[in-house]
């Protein structure tokens, strides 16, 4: 069930909650949105990156879709 769920809302989620917390950044409260990009990038480095390579998607890409939309990038691919 939550595999199905973040296979459909995960990424706007994740769209949703960085322009929400650019916009708190914007009125000078950017501890929000540090907080949620040093968590995908933590997570690229403790699961995202050995995901990415196992599947052959390159540094940069993998990368850049953990920084954007978390575990709900490579969930699905690892449970696949």
């Amino acid at each position: 069930m939550f595999l199905e769920l973040t296979k459909k809302i995960g990424k706007p989620v994740c769209v949703a909650l960085y322009a929400a917390f650019a916009a708190l950044a914007a009125k000078k409260k950017p501890v929000p949105l540090i907080i949620l990009f040093l968590m995908h990038a933590s997570e690229y480095v403790l699961v995202g990156r050995k995901v990415a390579e196992e599947n052959g998607i390159s540094v940069p890409e993998g990368l850049a879709q953990c920084l954007a939309f978390g575990f709900t990038w490579w969930l699905p691919i690892k449970k696949s």
